[in-house]
């Protein structure tokens, strides 16, 4: 084992180390969401997401006929428009490494809405 270890250059670091610099990097991204229902179309709801994203600056990376999707370096945003009665819903999804940045980014995005 030591010789893997020195063969990856982490011989002088231990398998505790080691163990805790995988761990860091493992843990998952900081996820928000938020909902609501809308009097509006679908088409109506996805072209007000776009602008949304736009607002905020992030650059689209996914589109189809219900949602859209935008990415920043640090986050990736997610508006679902579902058809209701008479109505829409509208779903806000917000993924981030950093806890702060996600939820300011969720805020902002229905801010923006």
């Amino acid at each position: 084992m030591k010789v893997v270890l020195q063969a990856l250059g982490l011989g002088s670091l231990g398998l505790g180390s080691l163990a805790i610099a995988t761990g860091a990097a493992a843990e998952p991204p900081a996820v928000y969401y938020s909902w609501r229902a809308m009097e509006t179309s679908v088409t109506q709801c996805v072209n007000q997401a776009r602008q949304a994203l736009a607002t905020e600056a992030l650059i689209p990376v996914q589109a189809d006929e219900n949602s859209v999707a935008g990415q920043s370096d640090d986050a990736t945003a997610v508006f679902i428009c579902l058809e209701s009665p008479g109505a829409s819903t509208v779903l806000v999804i917000v993924s981030s490494q950093d806890e702060t940045n996600a939820l300011a980014l969720r805020e902002a995005l229905k801010a923006a809405f």
